[in-house]
């Protein structure tokens, strides 16, 4: 059975061309199948099936009329050579919304992304933002649709605006094809569509069809704020079942009088229906919205450092579970447990590691041919502990130890299948209607294929099917009341995005805004990873990132290829800031083998991951300098045993990287804005109101000196005496320049001398 498939392999492909749409040609790599493994169990336990209320009390449903959405200035990768100044004071690639009227700001788009129809009035059908106000009890619900430039007139056959209103109401299917005509679909199923033609002419619509027009009470082109305004009777949301207070989920989206095209939407560049065929993207009013002080309660993760540890390869800390264990056969069991990561807690915190992310811990289907269900991608009872690992009172013991530590466990949970000898997978009936039966996926990048298609003969769950979400929610539930601060989502893509985004609502209600979840999509385009993390899902491993790490870094690429995928990812994220960087996983290659053994490749490396404005995710071992490949036919050795004691020297180095970014916030929360790139060497700041900082990357094998102009916008002023931490060596400032000697393979992290 391939438990591991590598995931080495380039292809070029390029992003679809639309007349007036200009859209960059990317190198996407190939997309690989995920880890292996779900399960559902077979029956839900009573405590689970009585629990309805949240776990945490939702600090963000009720959102201020004075929040703030923050505006982060767009990375960009302007071509530079090595003596040229570099542009500085890059535009903003979204806009941030404040209503003076009350509004809050829940989503922002990027400007300038429109199918043009080149008639003066594209800009008016640009949209940027889309806000909502619930307002009191009596009050009206209003929305807005705030575009680049609203123009005189445009109302006049030039703007057609729409909101789609979903609202999550149970047992509500909702729609999907977009209204009056206008080919496309949407990933949300909307209850109501309020169509706004000009200031008199308007329709509402809901899944049967026209809706009293009386419901809408004002329809408002202001030119002055540059927005469409409306403003709807609650009743007619209460009459289909919503109640006050409840989140409601918004897709607006342009048009033009007569034009059967969507002009604009909340989607990313290169994920616009009319690329993709659909509308993904959406605004959550629970989710989407910053608190008073302009962050939102998952933001505190920015603040982590994820230590992924796979459970069975880590350390053997009881003995008396250590049934059926072969640890000289990479494919069986080795040994490893909870207690051995209990017995490790303070390795892993001294590391400056702050996070836990582990394997699944569910039974697993222990043997299929040659392989054992060691990595716990195969379960076959997600309510109980698998017996190789622990019981459920020693994974509790371990949450509330690493809580005590002050560290957090995110808990690898895979809802994509079952093992083959799931109790469900054999119940002929179940088999029929809780699973997909069109065999092996053979295209994975056939989205077909991929959602309904089986990895490696594995049971496909099906997902649309309502029982079957329901179960996958409620075994979710289950594991978050154990205590547990986040999710990491296996084989996201082989899920449907509808399901995402029901999971990704449900969960955050239930758990609290601050329950991270991760999702793992294998794929090297990130507009890919966006329709996820566009579907209430907070983050994902940052895979377009890995693979040009990987290249640039291991195998001595530009400095100019990193600086241009940055700022790719920046603008097609929804929130970049929350993505994972990671230079290697279970499965990969572990980075030091793709570096040919080359350790001053892999200190610059983690200089990178350690300084930009990602979650850091790092392999167990790679503090410790630890090597091996994933040959899918033959040996697997990225998923070694931990060696503790391996490698001193990169063990202190390591600690030093994650101390520095611990100590200078900038490093954690800071916007980061490029401010050079060359071939060999890669500068940018990241700035926070307490400080900024600054970083440059020598790839080179040789020292290098660059003078490096200060952005714009920065706060730094000449005579600034800065210290590199890792040397410790200073430079001063001087005509607005940063004149520095970087060594080697070598990151330097700068900050201004206290």
């Amino acid at each position: 059975m391939i438990i591991n498939p590598s995931m080495s392999n380039i292809a070029p492909v390029q992003t679809s061309s639309t007349p007036a749409v200009s859209a960059p040609v990317v190198q996407e790599q190939s997309k690989q199948p995920e880890s292996l493994g779900d399960s559902v169990s077979i029956t839900i336990p009573a405590e689970v099936q009585k629990k309805s209320s949240s776990k945490k009390a939702s600090k963000a449903h009720s959102v201020k009329a004075e929040t703030k959405t923050e505006v982060k200035p767009e990375v960009k990768a302007e071509t530079k050579t090595e003596t040229a100044a570099p542009t500085r004071g890059a535009a903003p690639s979204s806009i941030a919304l404040l209503d003076e009227g009350g509004l809050n700001a829940f989503k922002t788009s990027q400007a300038g992304d429109t199918y043009n129809l080149n008639d003066g009035f594209d800009q008016s059908r640009d949209i940027v933002s889309v806000s909502a106000n619930e307002g009191k009890p009596t009050e009206p619900y209003t929305f807005k649709i705030t575009m680049k430039e609203l123009k005189e007139g445009a109302q006049n056959g030039h703007l057609d605006a729409y909101l789609l209103l979903n609202l999550r109401v149970p047992g509500s299917n909702g729609k999907l094809n977009l209204p009056d005509d206008i080919p496309g679909s949407t990933s949300s199923p909307w209850n109501v569509a309020l169509c706004g033609y000009d200031d008199k002419n308007f329709s509402i619509l809901d899944e049967n069809g026209s809706v009293d027009k009386g419901f809408l009470k004002d329809l408002k082109f202001n030119t002055e704020t540059s927005s469409v305004e409306f403003s709807l009777d609650k009743e007619l949301l209460r009459q289909k079942g919503w109640k006050d207070g409840e989140p409601i989920q918004l897709q607006p989206f342009t048009a033009k009088d007569f034009v059967k095209q969507v002009t604009d939407s909340i989607d990313a560049p290169g994920n616009k229906s009319w690329d993709s065929g659909k509308l993904n993207a959406f605004a959550d009013t629970l989710k989407d919205h910053t608190l008073a002080d302009g962050s939102r309660p998952v933001d505190s993760w920015r603040n982590d450092i994820i230590y992924f540890v796979m459970t069975d390869r880590f350390a053997d800390g009881d003995k008396t579970n250590n049934d059926h264990i072969d640890p000289t056969n990479a494919k069986r069991y080795h040994g490893g447990d909870i207690q051995g990561i209990i017995d490790n807690l303070e390795y892993i915190k001294d590391t400056g590691a702050t996070a836990i992310w582990l394997t699944p811990v569910m039974k697993n289907q222990t043997e299929f041919f040659d392989s054992d269900g060691y990595h716990g991608y195969w379960p076959i009872d997600f309510f109980q502990t698998d017996e190789h690992v622990g019981s459920m009172e020693k994974f509790t013991e371990l949450i509330n130890k690493a809580h005590d530590k002050g560290m957090k466990i995110v808990l690898d949970i895979p809802l994509n299948h079952t093992a083959w000898e799931h109790p469900f997978y054999k119940d002929p009936e179940k088999k029929e209607t809780w699973y997909h039966n069109i065999g092996d996926i053979q295209n994975f990048d056939d989205p077909y294929q991929a959602e309904n298609g089986s990895m490696f003969g594995l049971p496909d769950l099906a997902q649309e099917n309502p029982e079957v979400s329901k179960y996958l929610i409620d075994v979710s539930k289950f594991w978050i009341d154990k205590g547990i601060d986040g999710f990491r989502l296996d084989a996201v893509k082989n899920v449907p995005v509808s399901f995402w985004n029901e999971f990704s609502h449900e969960i955050h209600q239930y758990a609290g805004q601050d329950f991270y979840l991760v999702g793992e999509c294998f794929d090297g385009d990130p507009a890919k990873l966006n329709n996820f993390q566009a579907a209430d899902m907070d983050a994902l491993f940052d895979y377009p990132l890995h693979f040009t790490m990987k290249n640039v870094f291991a195998h001595d690429g530009s400095m100019r290829e990193l600086a241009n995928k940055m700022a790719e990812c920046d603008a097609k994220y929804e929130h970049p800031e929350m993505m994972s960087a990671f230079l290697d996983n279970h499965d990969t290659v572990r980075f030091l083998t793709e570096a040919g053994g080359d350790k001053n490749k892999m200190k610059l490396a983690l200089g990178f991951q350690m300084t930009i404005n990602r979650i850091p995710s790092v392999y167990y071992g790679t503090e410790q300098a630890m090597d091996g490949g994933c040959d899918i036919m033959g040996e697997i050795h990225n998923r070694d045993d931990m060696e503790f004691g391996k490698d001193p020297d990169m063990l202190a180095y390591f600690k030093q990287l994650t101390t520095i970014r611990q100590e200078n916030p900038a490093l954690r929360t800071g916007d980061m804005k490029e401010m050079w790139q060359d071939d060999k060497v890669l500068a940018y700041s990241r700035s926070c109101p307490e400080q900024e900082a600054i970083v440059i990357l020598n790839n080179n094998y040789n020292p290098e000196y660059r003078e490096i102009p200060l952005r714009a916008e920065s706060g730094i002023k000449d005579g600034t005496v800065m210290v590199d931490k890792m040397t410790g060596k200073t430079v001063t400032v001087q005509n607005g320049k940063i004149c520095a000697t970087i060594d080697a393979k070598r990151p330097g992290i700068f900050v201004p001398v206290k």
